[in-house]
């Protein structure tokens, strides 16, 4: 049913948790191979955007998340799933496209993803005006989100 699960993790530890131990139980359950997905975290100052940019376009990305630091978070991620039995590798985005759930559906789309789990942050005004990144995925994915909050 669930061949291929894409784990979409964040920095948050406990959040992360819930979604590699959901995949995890799903994984062992339907013997799925689990690819652990996490967009490094940027930041656009809106004080380094040009006031000559021209309309639309992104201002410069400012990495608040090194890669190293990113590694290790997908790392750590692959090794408890690997520990408990499950087939498991890693993915890192850059996060430069502007859209955290547009880089993480393009990952379940290159893997062929059967299913999404991706943790959910819980409303917060932002998310209610903006959308959240989980909820971007919930109505955009083609296949199954399973939200973990």
């Amino acid at each position: 049913m669930f061949e291929r699960i894409v784990a979409a993790i964040d920095s948050d530890p406990e959040r992360s948790v819930r979604v590699v131990e959901a995949a995890k139980e799903l994984a062992q359950k339907f013997s799925s191979e689990v690819v652990v997905a996490h967009v490094r975290e940027v930041e656009r100052p809106a004080a380094m955007v040009a006031p000559t940019a021209r309309p639309g376009a992104l201002p410069p990305v400012v990495h608040v998340e090194s890669e190293e630091e990113a590694r290790a978070l997908v790392d750590a991620a692959v090794a408890r799933l690997r520990g408990a039995g499950v087939r498991a590798d890693g993915q890192i985005a850059p996060g430069t496209t502007g859209s955290t759930a547009r880089e993480l559906l393009a990952i379940a789309q290159a893997h062929d993803a059967t299913l999404i789990v991706v943790g959910d942050r819980g409303s917060r005004v932002t998310d209610v005006l903006l959308g959240s990144v989980a909820y971007r995925i919930v109505h955009r994915a083609e296949c199954p989100v399973l939200l973990v909050r």
